[in-house]
């Protein structure tokens, strides 16, 4: 399969001059067409900022794109013209974000904010009729009792699916979903995931899932990519990696999820935090949390390096 998404060593700084604050530094990652990538990692480590950046999305200033190429259709969104940009948002690439609550226009019917992006991207469908049909398909029931309601007049998972029928409406090839079951309860996160595993069958479209949660990505993911202190630190196939995590940044991640076998266990928390952007270590990032680091880890920085076929890990200690 082709890559839809091609990220190259992609370089992203908020500031300029001196005070300069890189917060991605050198991320690449591509996606098949029909593939789910899971990107992970905790608060702070530079997974939201990656995504927006695919289509352009954060603002310049106050950011700027330093270094690395995004390749969208084979076409570098950061070469792309206003024009060109307004065509792929949304037409080629959309985003579900985290909390509907707040992306959702309080003051206007949910049937006419879907209807805003059908007019934008597909003119000839701003029907009630296909805006019901997309009602439908993301399960929201009685659809068509439901296309004047108010978002306040909705719970946060059928907020959710409005969302993911908005972005759908102009038909993207890749779907960004942004933590879209944070908010939720443990119920409605699973039909949410059950959701996009549909939608995805049923579309043929790419997703790139963005999550703090390892818990959830064996269910839908393809490919894991887990983020660190704005670099990748472990890309793997979603399998081979819970079974058999390589960094100890992702092995810390795995054992924080709490388990169901075996009984009640007390859960073990990764020591510190992330650092900030612009305080980075000069050597490996997670020197300073590892549970394994040696005296070489705090002076070398380790590369991204293929240890085994198509598993990739930024450490001194994980040899080819």
């Amino acid at each position: 399969m082709s890559n839809l998404l091609e990220i190259k060593n992609l370089q992203l700084e908020f500031g300029s001059g001196t005070n300069a604050v890189r917060v991605v530094d050198g991320v690449s990652l591509s996606i098949r067409a029909g593939e789910t990538v899971c990107l992970v990692g905790e608060s702070g480590c530079g997974k939201s900022v990656t995504a927006l950046s695919i289509a352009k999305l954060i603002p310049t200033p106050p950011a700027h794109y330093v270094g690395g190429e995004i390749f969208l259709n084979g076409v570098d969104v950061l070469q792309m013209s206003k024009k060109s940009l307004r065509e792929i948002r949304g037409g080629v690439v959309s985003y579900v974000f985290q909390e509907p609550s707040a992306s959702l226009n309080p003051v206007f019917r949910v049937g006419r904010q879907i209807k805003e992006s059908l007019k934008l991207h597909r003119p000839t469908f701003a029907t009630d009729a296909e805006v019901i049909r997309l009602l439908k398909l993301v399960g929201i029931p009685a659809p068509e009792s439901r296309i004047n309601d108010y978002p306040f007049q909705m719970s946060g998972g059928m907020q959710q699916r409005i969302m993911i029928a908005m972005a759908l409406a102009s038909e993207p090839k890749l779907l960004v979903a942004d933590e879209p079951t944070t908010a939720l309860d443990v119920t409605i996160q699973a039909q949410i995931l059950e959701l996009l595993i549909d939608l995805k069958k049923r579309l043929g479209m790419s997703i790139l899932l963005i999550t703090h949660n390892l818990g959830i990505v064996g269910d839908i993911a393809d490919r894991v990519a887990v983020m660190y202190a704005g670099q990748i630190v472990e890309l793997s196939p979603a399998l081979d990696l819970l079974r058999r995590p390589l960094h100890p940044y992702t092995k810390a991640l795995m054992n924080s999820v709490p388990q169901i076998k075996g009984g009640p266990q007390r859960l073990q928390a990764i020591a510190g935090s992330v650092p900030p952007p612009g305080n980075y270590p000069p050597g490996c990032r997670f020197f300073p949390r590892c549970p394994t680091a040696q005296p070489q880890c705090e002076k070398t920085m380790p590369q991204l390096l293929e240890v085994e076929p198509n598993r990739w890990v930024r450490s001194l200690y994980v040899k080819p």
